[in-house]
């Protein structure tokens, strides 16, 4: 008790795992935490360190309750060995028959149950494609009328499959249905409100359409190393991978990060550039037989294809500096 009291700032590492629960201590990988918003809820200590296990991945946000001081951030980090740990927006649907119900015709349904609070939809991939939101009107099940519709009635989730045709076997040749989970003011993966001296590395940020990590307010003297931040959403100006509104910040560092295209290869960009720019020649080619009955519309159309070609040709050229480091504290 003696060496307790004279010692009172030793720094402490805690560890969170899917497999954890949030009554353990945390302070060992046999007795880890399990949820984000169990480590959102506690005051750390300048120098302690908080570990997710990699290869874990996490539907919600982190959103730090302490700063750390000078020489002594608070570190947040990966322990184990595999793939980084993962902060995403997605929230799967389980790609089997059993999680969807025929509601009538051809709309069926799913339960949703993410961690975020307040939350909302703006976008379901079925695999690689983006589906077509259509409103509640009178009902999901009135505007749901053809493939790739779905509508949200929180908590459900309502897609189109036709009559006796469960959603699994329809979308099967596209891929697992995939709800991105935001919120009605934007929902980022990592928020830093008015902290400092934090720590943050080796950690995957994927699947968003609002912003993979914000850092707002009196924010300062921070550090993000080794990252990836990947939202590939396309929903109007966002997603951000990296975003700064902190007028007042003097060190604010990013390093060996990437935002957008993530480690994919120089080929992989270039086929999502060609991506883009046949959208554009296929819309073309789809109103060259019709009227135009909104000209600006059609300008702003064409306007977001060609920013995204932009963005795509942009990535390409990021490269990592040899000069970077790989570590920042431990590792």
């Amino acid at each position: 008790m003696l060496l307790a009291l004279a010692e009172p700032g030793i720094a402490a590492q805690y560890y969170v795992s899917n497999l954890g629960l949030d009554s353990n201590n945390g302070t060992s990988t046999a007795t880890p935490w399990k949820t984000l918003a169990h480590v959102n809820a506690q005051a750390f200590n300048p120098g302690d360190s908080i570990y997710l296990q990699r290869g874990g991945v996490w539907n919600e946000s982190l959103v730090p309750l302490s700063s750390g001081a000078g020489g002594n951030p608070i570190t947040f980090d990966a322990y184990g060995t595999g793939a980084a740990p993962v902060i995403t927006a997605a929230q799967p649907v389980p790609f089997v028959s059993g999680s969807w119900s025929p509601i009538s015709g051809s709309t069926w349904k799913a339960t949703m149950s993410p961690t975020v609070a307040s939350p909302t939809v703006n976008m379901v991939q079925f695999g690689t494609m983006y589906g077509r939101k259509q409103p509640y009107g009178s009902g999901c099940p009135s505007s749901i009328v053809s493939k790739y519709d779905w509508c949200l009635s929180w908590p459900y989730l309502y897609v189109y499959s036709p009559a006796g045709t469960n959603p699994v076997a329809t979308y099967a040749s596209d891929g697992s249905i995939v709800p991105i989970v935001a919120q009605p003011a934007g929902l980022a993966m990592i928020s830093i409100v008015n902290k400092s001296w934090l720590v943050f590395q080796h950690i995957k940020i994927q699947s968003f359409d609002y912003m993979g990590v914000s850092v707002t307010g009196n924010s300062d003297n921070l550090v993000f190393a080794n990252m990836e931040s990947d939202g590939m959403a396309p929903y109007g100006t966002t997603p951000h991978g990296f975003y700064v509104n902190a007028p007042n910040a003097k060190s604010i560092q990013f390093l060996n990060d990437e935002s957008l295209f993530a480690s994919k290869t120089g080929a992989e960009k270039k086929d999502a550039a060609m991506t883009f720019l046949e959208s554009a020649l296929q819309t073309v080619d789809a109103v060259a037989s019709r009227e135009i009955v909104d000209p600006e519309k059609f300008r702003e159309g064409i306007s977001r294809i060609v920013d995204g070609t932009v963005e795509c040709l942009n990535a390409s050229t990021w490269a990592k500096s040899t000069s970077q480091t790989t570590s920042v504290g431990q590792p």
